[in-house]
Protein backbone atom coordinates (compact mmCIF):
# COMPACT_ATOMS: atom_id res chain seq x y z
CA UNK A 1 0.00 0.00 0.00
CA UNK A 2 3.06 2.32 0.74
CA UNK A 3 3.80 2.09 -2.91
CA UNK A 4 0.27 3.10 -4.34
CA UNK A 5 -0.28 6.48 -6.56
CA UNK A 6 -3.46 8.22 -7.02
CA UNK A 7 -3.95 6.56 -10.13
CA UNK A 8 -5.07 3.10 -8.93
CA UNK A 9 -8.32 5.10 -7.05
CA UNK A 10 -9.22 6.33 -10.52
CA UNK A 11 -12.75 5.28 -10.93
CA UNK A 12 -15.24 7.49 -13.05
CA UNK A 13 -18.09 5.76 -11.82
CA UNK A 14 -17.50 6.27 -8.41
CA UNK A 15 -16.19 9.53 -9.24
CA UNK A 16 -19.72 10.57 -10.70
CA UNK A 17 -21.34 9.37 -7.86
CA UNK A 18 -19.18 11.26 -5.46
CA UNK A 19 -19.61 14.75 -7.67
CA UNK A 20 -23.30 14.55 -7.57
CA UNK A 21 -23.29 13.95 -3.71
CA UNK A 22 -20.37 17.22 -3.56
CA UNK A 23 -22.68 18.88 -5.48
CA UNK A 24 -25.51 18.55 -3.43
CA UNK A 25 -23.55 19.26 -0.27
CA UNK A 26 -22.15 22.40 -2.22
CA UNK A 27 -25.85 23.93 -3.08
CA UNK A 28 -27.01 23.00 0.55
CA UNK A 29 -23.76 23.65 2.59
CA UNK A 30 -22.88 26.76 0.21
CA UNK A 31 -25.90 28.24 1.20
CA UNK A 32 -24.72 29.42 4.86
CA UNK A 33 -22.08 31.86 3.40
CA UNK A 34 -25.02 33.67 1.44
CA UNK A 35 -27.26 33.71 4.44
CA UNK A 36 -24.79 34.94 6.96
CA UNK A 37 -23.65 37.69 3.88
CA UNK A 38 -27.84 38.64 3.35
CA UNK A 39 -28.81 38.86 7.04
CA UNK A 40 -25.79 39.31 9.26
CA UNK A 41 -25.45 42.85 9.41
CA UNK A 42 -29.00 43.13 10.12
CA UNK A 43 -29.16 41.12 12.99
CA UNK A 44 -26.06 42.76 14.11
CA UNK A 45 -27.58 46.15 13.22
CA UNK A 46 -30.74 45.21 15.60
CA UNK A 47 -28.72 43.82 18.29
CA UNK A 48 -26.44 46.51 18.22
CA UNK A 49 -27.94 49.60 20.84
CA UNK A 50 -25.56 52.27 20.50
CA UNK A 51 -22.55 51.50 18.67
CA UNK A 52 -24.12 50.58 14.81
CA UNK A 53 -20.59 50.54 13.13
CA UNK A 54 -19.88 46.74 14.60
CA UNK A 55 -22.81 45.81 12.60
CA UNK A 56 -20.98 44.04 9.18
CA UNK A 57 -18.55 42.14 12.08
CA UNK A 58 -20.53 38.66 11.74
CA UNK A 59 -19.58 39.01 7.98
CA UNK A 60 -16.02 39.46 8.91
CA UNK A 61 -16.26 36.82 11.17
CA UNK A 62 -17.26 34.48 8.31
CA UNK A 63 -15.08 35.29 6.46
CA UNK A 64 -11.94 35.37 8.44
CA UNK A 65 -12.96 31.92 10.09
CA UNK A 66 -13.00 30.40 6.16
CA UNK A 67 -9.31 32.31 5.71
CA UNK A 68 -8.25 30.82 9.00
CA UNK A 69 -10.01 27.19 8.14
CA UNK A 70 -8.30 26.83 5.08
CA UNK A 71 -4.96 25.50 5.74
CA UNK A 72 -6.08 23.28 8.35
CA UNK A 73 -8.68 21.68 6.41
CA UNK A 74 -6.22 20.52 3.92
CA UNK A 75 -3.98 19.04 6.54
CA UNK A 76 -6.56 17.30 8.23
CA UNK A 77 -8.45 15.73 5.47
CA UNK A 78 -4.89 14.65 4.41
CA UNK A 79 -4.51 12.68 7.37
CA UNK A 80 -7.80 11.57 8.05
CA UNK A 81 -9.37 11.46 4.72
CA UNK A 82 -11.85 13.57 2.92
CA UNK A 83 -14.74 11.74 4.05
CA UNK A 84 -14.30 12.44 8.03
CA UNK A 85 -13.06 16.00 7.15
CA UNK A 86 -16.39 16.94 5.53
CA UNK A 87 -18.55 15.63 7.32
CA UNK A 88 -16.95 17.24 10.68
CA UNK A 89 -17.20 20.11 8.69
CA UNK A 90 -20.56 19.94 8.21
CA UNK A 91 -21.42 18.67 11.79
CA UNK A 92 -19.63 22.09 12.77
CA UNK A 93 -22.16 23.51 10.63
CA UNK A 94 -25.11 22.03 12.53
CA UNK A 95 -23.31 23.99 15.45
CA UNK A 96 -23.11 27.26 14.28
CA UNK A 97 -26.28 27.36 13.06
CA UNK A 98 -27.99 26.22 16.31
CA UNK A 99 -25.98 29.23 18.33
CA UNK A 100 -26.48 31.64 15.65
CA UNK A 101 -29.88 31.01 16.35
CA UNK A 102 -29.45 30.81 19.70
CA UNK A 103 -27.58 34.12 19.69
CA UNK A 104 -30.48 35.66 17.88
CA UNK A 105 -33.18 34.38 20.68
CA UNK A 106 -30.84 36.01 23.87
CA UNK A 107 -29.71 38.81 22.03
CA UNK A 108 -25.84 38.75 22.23
CA UNK A 109 -24.34 40.07 19.69
CA UNK A 110 -20.78 38.68 20.48
CA UNK A 111 -22.12 35.15 20.73
CA UNK A 112 -23.36 35.22 16.74
CA UNK A 113 -20.49 36.53 15.71
CA UNK A 114 -18.68 33.99 16.98
CA UNK A 115 -20.93 31.18 15.11
CA UNK A 116 -20.56 33.63 11.92
CA UNK A 117 -16.93 32.44 12.49
CA UNK A 118 -17.62 28.78 13.09
CA UNK A 119 -19.35 28.22 10.20
CA UNK A 120 -16.72 30.05 7.85
CA UNK A 121 -14.32 27.82 9.49
CA UNK A 122 -16.74 24.92 7.96
CA UNK A 123 -16.72 26.82 5.11
CA UNK A 124 -13.27 25.81 4.45
CA UNK A 125 -13.87 22.47 3.73
CA UNK A 126 -16.99 23.58 1.44
CA UNK A 127 -14.43 24.95 -0.96
CA UNK A 128 -12.88 21.62 -0.93
CA UNK A 129 -15.47 19.86 -2.35
CA UNK A 130 -14.16 20.53 -6.06
CA UNK A 131 -11.19 19.29 -5.47
CA UNK A 132 -12.52 16.06 -4.10
CA UNK A 133 -14.73 15.82 -6.84
CA UNK A 134 -11.86 14.81 -9.19
CA UNK A 135 -9.51 12.87 -6.74
CA UNK A 136 -11.18 9.21 -8.45
CA UNK A 137 -11.75 10.77 -11.60
CA UNK A 138 -10.09 10.31 -15.21
CA UNK A 139 -8.49 13.07 -17.02
CA UNK A 140 -11.43 13.06 -19.18
CA UNK A 141 -13.82 13.65 -16.64
CA UNK A 142 -11.96 15.54 -14.14
CA UNK A 143 -13.47 19.36 -15.68
CA UNK A 144 -17.53 18.01 -15.63
CA UNK A 145 -16.77 16.42 -11.89
CA UNK A 146 -15.68 20.03 -10.71
CA UNK A 147 -18.03 21.34 -13.40
CA UNK A 148 -20.80 19.71 -11.42
CA UNK A 149 -19.60 21.09 -8.13
CA UNK A 150 -19.16 25.09 -9.19
CA UNK A 151 -23.12 24.14 -10.76
CA UNK A 152 -23.93 23.08 -6.64
CA UNK A 153 -22.49 26.71 -5.56
CA UNK A 154 -24.77 28.24 -8.60
CA UNK A 155 -27.68 26.45 -6.71
CA UNK A 156 -26.35 27.79 -3.37
CA UNK A 157 -26.76 31.31 -4.55
CA UNK A 158 -30.51 30.54 -4.47
CA UNK A 159 -31.12 28.16 -1.84
CA UNK A 160 -29.51 30.50 0.75
CA UNK A 161 -31.67 33.71 -0.20
CA UNK A 162 -34.90 31.79 -0.22
CA UNK A 163 -34.15 30.52 2.59
CA UNK A 164 -34.13 33.80 4.43
CA UNK A 165 -37.22 34.56 2.84
CA UNK A 166 -39.19 31.64 3.69
CA UNK A 167 -37.74 31.54 7.74
CA UNK A 168 -37.31 35.28 8.75
CA UNK A 169 -40.56 35.67 10.08
CA UNK A 170 -40.46 31.96 11.56
CA UNK A 171 -40.23 33.07 15.02
CA UNK A 172 -41.93 36.46 14.51
CA UNK A 173 -41.31 39.06 16.18
CA UNK A 174 -37.91 37.85 16.75
CA UNK A 175 -36.64 38.15 12.85
CA UNK A 176 -34.26 35.71 11.54
CA UNK A 177 -33.97 33.27 14.26
CA UNK A 178 -36.14 31.00 12.46
CA UNK A 179 -33.28 31.20 9.02
CA UNK A 180 -30.25 30.28 11.00
CA UNK A 181 -32.15 27.34 12.99
CA UNK A 182 -33.12 26.53 9.21
CA UNK A 183 -29.31 27.03 8.37
CA UNK A 184 -28.29 23.93 10.40
CA UNK A 185 -31.02 21.74 9.18
CA UNK A 186 -29.38 22.37 5.48
CA UNK A 187 -25.85 21.66 7.03
CA UNK A 188 -27.62 18.20 9.01
CA UNK A 189 -29.04 17.49 5.06
CA UNK A 190 -25.58 17.96 3.81
CA UNK A 191 -23.93 15.70 6.50
CA UNK A 192 -26.39 12.80 5.62
CA UNK A 193 -24.98 12.94 2.16
CA UNK A 194 -21.31 13.45 2.48
CA UNK A 195 -21.64 10.14 4.83
CA UNK A 196 -21.96 8.28 1.23
CA UNK A 197 -19.23 9.76 -0.14
CA UNK A 198 -16.17 7.26 -1.32
CA UNK A 199 -12.98 8.70 -1.79
CA UNK A 200 -10.03 6.34 -0.79
CA UNK A 201 -7.23 8.23 0.97
CA UNK A 202 -3.81 7.81 -0.94
CA UNK A 203 -0.72 7.35 1.03
CA UNK A 204 0.95 9.98 2.69
CA UNK A 205 3.83 11.40 0.62
CA UNK A 206 7.09 13.35 1.46
CA UNK A 207 7.74 16.93 -0.52
CA UNK A 208 10.34 14.85 -1.94
CA UNK A 209 8.30 12.14 -3.38
CA UNK A 210 5.53 14.42 -4.19
CA UNK A 211 7.53 16.48 -6.33
CA UNK A 212 6.19 19.86 -5.29
CA UNK A 213 7.42 23.19 -4.90
CA UNK A 214 7.85 24.98 -1.63
CA UNK A 215 5.22 27.54 -0.97
CA UNK A 216 7.01 30.70 -0.73
CA UNK A 217 8.36 29.75 -4.32
CA UNK A 218 4.68 29.57 -5.89
CA UNK A 219 3.81 32.60 -3.90
CA UNK A 220 6.92 34.81 -5.38
CA UNK A 221 5.36 33.98 -9.15
CA UNK A 222 3.68 36.76 -11.01
CA UNK A 223 0.90 34.43 -12.20
CA UNK A 224 0.15 33.81 -8.49
CA UNK A 225 0.12 36.96 -7.54
CA UNK A 226 -2.34 38.09 -10.68
CA UNK A 227 -4.56 35.23 -9.60
CA UNK A 228 -4.44 35.74 -5.77
CA UNK A 229 -5.29 39.74 -6.67
CA UNK A 230 -8.11 38.85 -9.50
CA UNK A 231 -9.89 36.14 -6.86
CA UNK A 232 -9.19 38.72 -3.75
CA UNK A 233 -11.07 41.96 -5.93
CA UNK A 234 -13.51 39.56 -7.40
CA UNK A 235 -14.92 38.02 -3.89
CA UNK A 236 -15.09 41.66 -2.38
CA UNK A 237 -17.14 42.68 -5.71
CA UNK A 238 -19.15 39.64 -5.49
CA UNK A 239 -19.99 40.31 -1.33
CA UNK A 240 -20.93 44.32 -2.66
CA UNK A 241 -22.97 43.39 -4.71
CA UNK A 242 -25.13 40.50 -2.28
Amino acid sequence: MTAATTEEFVDDRLAKRNALLLALAQALGGASASIVIATGPLVGYMMLESDKSLATLPVSAMVLGTAFGTIPAGMFMRRYGRRAGFTGAAFLGVLSGLLASYSVFVDQFMLFSLACCMGGFAGAFVQQYRFAAADTASDAFKPKAISWVLAGGVLAGIVGPQTVIATKDMFAPILFAGTYLAQAGLAFIALFLLAFIRIPKPPRQSHAQAGGRPLRQIMAQPRFIVAAACGISSYALMSLVM
